[in-house]
């Protein structure tokens, strides 16, 4: 009578889970997929890129102390209306933004800092993010495992563990900060009329319809190119002999 097969024959011939995970993350399909998911997260980290780099730009080239409003020109009640139609309050939300940015920041860092002070814990956990900060910064590339995160990915990355490290901690503050933030800076923006274009154009170091010191790294290039390119007028050949 034929005995039957021992158990470590058996095991030999079954799979173990090492060479099917092998097996799994060699397969095409998952390559193809692993491709796309690096593809996608690598437009998506460049998009962002380039919002922060204008970002940069713009908080750069702007005058922050010089552009802050006074009083008389933020709470004068005559200047206070309700928007009559929807593109009206579109229209208001986007000049006042421009004209009183530096007056909303100055707000939102002011609720910033109380709701941070008012809380044991944000604070700890603000301060503990800091020394993180402030430590990731110095590295040129972070390894977790295998995987090497370059700078860019660095940023990225410590970024999104330190908004989840305060959603997880002090989430609350975290909430009472956004409301108390942008529901006046978003009220007073849409009930505030806009000042006069005139006014606007002349106090505003930076407009996005007419660039012109503010214009991106990108448009300055261009500008100098297309300068560079274009003909003297006869004005300008007279003068130049």
């Amino acid at each position: 009578m034929a005995s039957a097969p021992s158990a470590s024959s058996s095991s030999s011939t079954t799979p173990s889970a090492s060479s099917l995970l092998s097996l799994a993350t060699t397969s095409p399909a998952f390559v193809a997929k692993k491709r796309a998911v690096l593809a996608f997260m690598n437009r998506r980290i460049g998009e962002g890129n380039e919002v922060v780099a204008v970002v940069g730009h713009y908080m750069r080239k702007r005058d922050w102390i010089g552009s802050i409003r006074s009083p008389d020109q933020c709470f004068i009640p005559q200047n206070f209306k309700i928007p009559p139609h929807a593109d009206e309050m579109k229209h208001r939300l986007y000049r006042n933004l421009q004209y009183f940015l530096s007056n909303y920041v100055l707000f939102a860092l002011f609720v910033l800092f109380y709701g941070i002070f008012r809380s044991t814990v944000a604070l700890f956990c603000v301060i503990i993010l800091c020394i993180g900060w402030h430590y990731g910064l110095q590295l040129k590339h972070i390894r977790i495992g295998d995987v090497v995160l370059a700078e860019t990915y660095k940023l990225w990355s410590m970024a999104i563990v330190s908004l989840i490290v305060l959603l997880l901690c002090a989430g609350h503050v975290l909430l009472w900060i956004v409301v108390f933030s942008c529901v006046p800076i978003v009220s007073h923006a849409t009930l505030h009329i806009p000042m006069s274009a005139a006014m606007s154009k002349k106090d505003d170091d930076i407009d996005p319809e007419d660039p012109g010191d503010g214009a991106s790294p990108k448009q300055l290039g261009k500008r100098q190119t297309d300068t560079a390119s274009e003909e003297p007028t006869e004005d300008e050949k007279d003068r130049l002999g």
